[in-house]
């Protein structure tokens, strides 16, 4: 397959993406964390059928940076806001909280796993690699709530709970992967500044971008001109993050935060970009799968076990605290942070932005073990949730039995 071939193929998938947003088939359709892609990506890689090589994967790079750099923006612009409603302050503590105890007991875990798995490796490597792999088991999948009421017709206030929550455990993540990034400088970059102030810069580049283009955004502005502010100030994040060699998700998401906190159209503009994310989502994850390598460590496949055990007993403190605070989420029982356990778009984006930030066995690793932990959040997080709904009584058993027929429109 040459580029072209690729590029053809990229855009196929982009364009039978915008079907599962519109409404023309059924609205949520595929997995919740879109590992089905991922795995298609990995068939057509160098690593099985070799459709797409791997100096066809380096040309594409700065397509996947501008990918991950628009999802992470999307991502930001929604961050806060479940459906057209803020977040309530308390799904917002246990959300931030519940990422910061997942992602640290995996980090925690990998990290002190490591000396007896790779015993060879230096310390600033350990530390992106415990810390890249903490920051991509962190979080839940913003679709996987919306994917169990979609087919059960969930209804509650459990299932508006955990869906409250999985749209705010995004900011330790990326806050995360912005100071790993900034732990290992580039010789590319002259810009010689302290350690302490990349992250920094990282985060003030988004706001500062986010602030100008909320001001461009206005009333009057037709619908051309407002998709231009969008395009044009996202792009200048990505180039310019790209250009340092700093986190492009971590710029992209403050950017969509600024815009959402400072516009007065951030309804319309989370209107605008919600129906762009599946689209720039399915090729991403195709070519994230193309970039997996299994092979990049020999005790990668005990690496990826450590950091799904430890997302596991993270994710049942977090059900603990959930059990303990929340009336609704009693009678679902002590195991509802189960529920929680599918990732998706963002932790197959942050192993994505490793393996090109940092190529080898540490990038590859990264991104394996985001993706193995996605996988097998499919087989544990949709079920769980599907369980805890129908013992809050959130979920007909009708319902359960048998999904709702497709919606069709015309």
């Amino acid at each position: 397959m040459n580029a072209v071939l690729l590029l053809v193929g990229l855009l196929v998938l982009s364009y039978l993406g915008s079907f599962l947003v519109t409404g023309r088939t059924v609205r949520g359709a595929g997995l919740p964390s879109g590992v089905e892609y991922v795995a298609l990506g990995f068939v057509l890689g160098p690593r099985v059928l070799d459709l797409v090589g791997g100096d066809m994967l380096a040309s594409f790079e700065p397509v996947v940076q501008v990918a991950l750099g628009w999802l992470a923006f999307a991502v930001g612009l929604d961050f806060g806001y479940a459906g057209d409603k803020r977040v309530r302050g308390g799904s917002l503590a246990i959300g931030t909280m519940g990422s910061l105890i997942t992602g640290g007991a995996v980090g925690v875990a990998v990290w002190f796993a490591l000396p007896r798995l790779q015993p060879n490796l230096a310390p600033s490597d350990r530390l992106l690699l415990a810390g890249g792999i903490g920051a991509a088991c962190s979080e839940t999948t913003r679709h996987a709530v919306r994917w169990v009421v979609e087919r059960m017709n969930a209804r509650g206030p459990l299932a508006d709970r955990l869906n409250e929550i999985a749209h705010t455990d995004d900011l330790l993540p990326l806050l995360t992967i912005a100071i790993l990034f900034a732990l290992s400088p580039t010789p590319d970059v002259h810009v010689r500044e302290p350690l302490r102030d990349w992250p920094l810069i990282t985060i003030g580049i988004g706001l500062l971008l986010g602030a100008g283009a909320s001001l461009l955004v206005r009333s009057d502005l037709r619908l051309d001109e407002t998709w231009a502010v969008l395009f044009g100030v996202t792009l200048i994040a990505i180039g310019t993050t790209a250009r340092l060699a700093i986190s492009t998700l971590t710029a992209s998401f403050f950017l969509g935060i600024a815009m959402a906190a400072l516009s007065r159209h951030g309804a319309e503009l989370r209107a605008m970009v919600a129906p762009t994310e599946r689209p720039v989502l399915l090729p991403a994850l195709l070519l994230a799968g193309a970039h997996l390598d299994f092979v990049a460590s020999p005790k990668l496949p005990w690496i990826a076990a450590v950091a799904i055990v430890a997302r596991l007993a993270g994710k049942v403190v977090v059900g603990w605290l959930l059990y303990v605070s929340s009336k609704p989420a009693r009678r679902a029982g002590p195991l509802v942070g189960l529920s929680l356990m599918s990732s998706g778009a963002l932790a197959i984006s942050i192993g994505l932005a490793f393996a090109l930030r940092f190529p080898g066995p540490i990038g590859d690793t990264v991104l394996v073990v985001a993706a193995v932990s996605a996988t097998f959040g499919e087989f544990v997080g949709p079920a769980r949730l599907r369980r805890s709904l129908q013992a809050a009584g959130e979920i007909d058993n009708g319902a359960a039995q048998s999904p709702p027929p497709a919606r069709v429109t015309a």
